[in-house]
């Protein structure tokens, strides 16, 4: 009756509420129209307003553009007057400048200098022509002075041509007997066969003297090379290298060697995952069958497990494909859609509580939402008496704490009974009740009670 009270009365002021909105709308509907139909009046009066004003505005831009044509022509007549004006202040500042030159010349008396300065020129122009006439008497003396001299330069070329070929038939002298003496020790030698040798020897010492022009050539080059491959060697890219190479050298091997390392520390530990991962699975599995055996009464599904297909593929990519297989008897199937809601849901618990079991010993906090949602009467004793069993076993944990949300009551009635058959721990001494009321404002709040066991 409450219940319904209090849903009554919330309708009814959902009722007023929307009843007060309705009529807010209205006003509100009311209140736009009129002002739409202010604003149409409004609007119209702008455009005959725009309408009067379009001439005025016309007439005003064209008075505006006639000032500024007036300011601009103004503007430019003033200017050409301002340049007339500086142009004939510099004019008159230059006749200034004439007049008192003028003036100058004047108070200097420069008459009597310029009649001086025209007699100095009179004297130097008859000097000039006195000795253009003297320059004319001796140029035949010059010509005979030439004619002499050339001569003389004649007769000396003469006599040193002379002298040469006196020297010339002297020395040609000494090499006819030169070659007469060179002859007879030809002949005494042997003649033709000493010639031919001669020759041939002479053959051979040019073309050993090539070689060894080309072997100079070819060690020069290599001295040259040696000699920028030391300056090369001598600069900072390159000084110290052997030194460097032997620690780079170290580094390559060190590092070789620590890469091998690493594979045969990879392979082990690959080795080991794989053998932990097949033993985790197996504990996990151990688990599940124990609670699957212990939760579920029906007959149809015996076991469920988890099985994993490794993925091929390189050693990093490496990956897992878990899926959940039911038996009976033999027989295995992949549980997916293949089984009720219930068992789905009975299958997730009892998976979750064996990986809590295998991985989270050290961390005692299980919490549990709606275990019991589309499970049968049968199957909730048995979670029921799974999870009694699971705190019995954890009770000497000191952080052990299990968490059970749930609507179900009767499912909390057969908790009690089992943890009340169990023996060797504290059976908790009350449980916490969550409801919902109403508050003296009208709103509606939480409240947790703490229920005693005794009072189920």
């Amino acid at each position: 009756i409450s219940r319904v009270t209090n849903q009554a009365a919330t309708a009814e002021r959902s009722a007023r509420e929307k009843e007060d909105a309705y009529k807010r709308d209205q006003e509100s509907t009311k209140r736009k129209d009129q002002l739409n139909n202010d604003l149409t009046k409004l609007t119209e009066l702008d455009k005959e307003l725009d309408k009067q004003i379009m001439p005025v505005r016309t007439h005003l831009m064209q008075k505006e553009s006639d000032r500024d044509r007036m300011r601009d022509a103004n503007a430019q007549e003033d200017g050409m007057l301002s340049n007339q004006l500086k142009d004939f202040e510099r004019d008159m500042d230059k006749l200034k400048e004439v007049n008192d030159k003028i003036d100058q010349y004047v108070r200097s008396n420069k008459d009597n200098e310029i009649h001086e300065v025209d007699q100095k020129l009179l004297r130097n122009a008859e000097d000039i022509s006195s000795g253009e006439g003297k320059l004319t008497e001796m140029k035949p003396e010059l010509e005979n002075l030439k004619k002499q001299v050339e001569d003389g330069d004649r007769q000396k070329k003469t006599i040193q041509d002379n002298l040469e070929l006196f020297k010339l038939e002297k020395t040609l002298n000494q090499l006819q007997e030169e070659i007469k003496n060179l002859q007879d020790e030809v002949a005494a030698m042997g003649g033709d066969d000493a010639r031919e040798k001669h020759q041939v020897a002479v053959t051979n010492i040019r073309q050993q003297q090539s070689k060894i022009e080309r072997y100079n050539g070819r060690m020069q080059g290599l001295t040259e090379q040696k000699r920028n491959l030391r300056r090369k060697l001598n600069e900072p890219e390159y000084k110290g290298v052997d030194e460097r190479q032997r620690t780079k050298m170290i580094e390559h091997e060190t590092t070789n060697i620590v890469v091998t390392d690493l594979d045969k520390y990879y392979d082990a530990l690959d080795k080991a995952l794989l053998r932990y991962h097949g033993m985790k699975i197996n504990d996990i599995n151990k688990i599940i069958r124990e609670l699957w055996t212990l939760t579920y009464k029906g007959e149809d599904i015996t076991n469920i497990e988890i099985q994993s297909g490794q993925d091929s593929g390189a050693r990093a990519n490496r990956s897992y494909n878990y899926r959940i297989v039911m038996s009976k008897g033999s027989t295995q199937m992949d549980m997916r859609g293949r089984c009720s809601a219930g068992q789905r849901v009975l299958a997730s618990i009892v998976i979750r509580l064996a990986l809590a079991e295998t991985f989270c010993l050290n961390c005692g906090v299980v919490a549990l939402d709606e275990p019991t949602t589309n499970l049968d009467f049968e199957n909730k004793r048995g979670l029921a008496i799974a999870l009694g069993q699971i705190i019995a076993s954890r009770a000497a944990q000191s952080n052990f704490q299990l968490v059970v949300i749930t609507h179900d009551e009767d499912f909390v009635s057969m908790m009690k009974q089992e943890l009340s058959s169990q023996t060797g721990f504290n059976m908790p001494e009350r449980y916490y009740q969550v409801s919902r009321e109403e508050g003296h404002d009208g709103r509606f709040y939480s409240k947790i009670n703490a229920v005693d066991w005794d009072d189920l």
